[in-house]
């Protein structure tokens, strides 16, 4: 049975134990922090290694092989008896760690490698003997995004039909309020170490996940769920959550970015090119120029130029801005205001439409509070209309009302046409009466069903009446050239003229004689009911 020594350790306070034999002096050490146990061992008398005349034979030519045995004969003589060397089997060793409460740290390897070293005559190197568990800190908490961040890799994603749009990149999860953003998971608890000789080494838990919730985001529920306060886009940047509803390109709209539908404030720094649309719940701003593409918009869109090659389209529920328009259908909300020109366009507004320094050349303008541009129409005689105090969406349901009922009326008088032969052959019993008779049948069917379309139709024409908007201002403003050909529409009167008039002047409907009033011009927003009311005192005057 092995014993430890007696010894102080207060000049080495590692010092575990020390066992001290004749041949060495094994000495057990262990660091402040109890993870490990080094055996050393110091050899205090000659050790038999191995036979030395053996690895001394060895290295010797074999010319001196008569030498050789006369040195192998004196170290023999000199050499301890075999049972002399120093020994130290694992159990021996085993016991004296358990002795001081090393049990199940013992390195079994390390062990049986120690004393295999003594045992061949050598001198072991320290050697770590018994091993502690280190403690496993506990996982961190960490935040759970729900939605796709700005910033991230684009993804396509197929339609029911397997199909894949490359111009629908879906860069960013459309955020819309209240939706659920991300979710802060708790830390974990670590898991504990032991010490060789047993002792629990509390583990550090997690670090706790604290993000920042900047605008449009509120955290709930114990500050462990992030929900959006407002729709747009969701961007977490150093550590804060932020919902922002304005969407800025500093580059072109391309296959880089893809088509645009944003909850939020759209700002493209660059051009859109052809077939590539952009929708706002907020407003549009477009510093460089739009191909043929949609531009959709809840707010009021701002563009530089536009050449839509007549599949262009804007629609805005504000106002829209722009420096030239081209072959572009404009559905606006509020009122248009053109820097250069509008050619070849079909503008309809419920504002005004106004062309500051430019002209309106080919197309139609429908505005509710009136017209304004420096020239209107051109020298090629090319058509354009110019139409002012209507309100649009009534017009158009009007003017789709009337195009339903001449279509009705057609259908009805070519089905009419078909069931007088078919009803000759009814009357003279033909051979094919079973026929004639099914075919009757289905065009009667086919004319009630157009009969109720048309009775509905003219049931709704009968009882809609057009709004009557008093901001309505059936006024036009021609700063230069009012050109041949242009079509004027104010009120009941539309007419073409057949003869350039220069301006600057003002024309409104001459409610009292029927026609145009060409006038003085005065400021788009002085009502033309006003200017018409004067004119009408004016001719009520006796003459002078």
């Amino acid at each position: 049975m092995m014993a430890s020594d007696s010894h102080n350790t207060h000049l080495d306070p590692d010092l575990l134990a020390v066992h001290e034999t004749d041949s060495y002096r094994l000495t057990l050490r262990l660091p402040p922090d109890q993870m490990e146990c080094i055996a050393t061992l110091e050899l205090l008398s000659p050790v038999s290694l191995a036979p030395l005349s053996d690895r001394l034979v060895e290295s010797i030519q074999p010319a001196d092989k008569s030498e050789v045995t006369e040195t192998t004969a004196a170290l023999s003589a000199q050499s301890p008896p075999a049972d002399s060397r120093a020994t130290l089997v694992p159990a021996d060793l085993v016991e004296l760690l358990q002795q001081h409460h090393i049990i199940d740290a013992i390195d079994a390897a390390a062990l049986d490698n120690f004393c295999a070293c003594l045992d061949q005559g050598q001198e072991p190197p320290p050697t770590v003997v018994a091993r502690g568990t280190e403690p496993q800190p506990g996982t961190d908490g960490w935040f759970e995004l729900l939605v796709k961040v700005s910033g991230e890799d684009h993804q396509f994603i197929p339609d029911e039909k397997g199909r894949i749009d490359l111009k629908r990149l879906n860069a960013y999860t459309e955020i819309e309020a209240e939706q659920k953003l991300g979710v802060i998971h708790p830390p974990e608890p670590g898991i504990p170490g032991i010490t060789v000789q047993g002792h629990e080494i509390e583990a550090p838990a997690g670090k706790p996940k604290n993000i920042i919730a900047g605008e449009g985001v509120q955290l709930k529920y114990g500050g462990r769920m992030a929900f959006a306060t407002r729709p747009g886009r969701a961007l977490f940047e150093k550590n804060t959550l932020t919902v922002v509803d304005q969407l800025v390109i500093p580059g072109h709209v391309d296959f880089c970015v893809g088509h645009i539908d944003f909850h939020g404030f759209v700002e493209v720094k660059g051009d859109i090119l052809d077939d590539f649309d952009v929708r706002s719940t907020k407003g549009i701003k477009i510093s460089g120029h739009v191909g043929a593409c949609h531009i959709e918009s809840q707010g009021s869109v701002e563009v530089g130029s536009m050449a839509g090659r007549e599949i262009g389209h804007i629609f805005c529920q504000g106002n829209l801005h722009a420096r030239y328009l081209n072959q572009v259908t404009v559905v606006c909300y509020g009122d248009v205001v053109v820097t250069n020109e509008i050619r070849n366009s079909h503008i309809r507004a419920t504002g005004h439409v106004v062309v500051e320094r430019g002209a309106i050349i080919g197309g139609e303008v429908t505005a509710l509070t009136g017209v304004s541009a420096a020239i209107i129409g051109t020298n090629s005689g090319q058509r354009t209309q110019i139409t002012a105090g209507v309100y649009f969406p009534d017009a158009e349901r009007s003017d789709y009302i009337r195009r339903q009922l001449h279509s009705i009326e057609q259908q009805m008088n070519t089905i009419n046409a078909a069931i007088k032969p078919l009803m000759q052959h009814l009357r003279k019993g033909s051979e094919f009466i079973d026929t004639v008779r099914i075919r009757l049948q289905i065009l009667n069917d086919k004319l009630d069903a157009l009969h109720e379309q048309k009775n509905a139709f003219i049931a709704e024409k009968l009882s809609s009446r057009p709004l009557d908007i008093e901001a309505k201002n059936p006024k036009i403003n021609v700063q230069k050239t009012l050109k041949d050909g242009a079509v004027i529409v104010l009120g009941k009167v539309r007419e073409e003229l057949t003869c350039d008039r220069q301006g600057p002047l003002s024309i409104i409907e001459n409610t009292h004689s029927g026609g145009l009033r060409f006038l003085s011009l005065t400021p788009l927003p002085i009502p033309a009911l006003l200017l018409e009311e004067e004119q009408l005192k004016l001719e009520q005057q006796p003459p002078s």
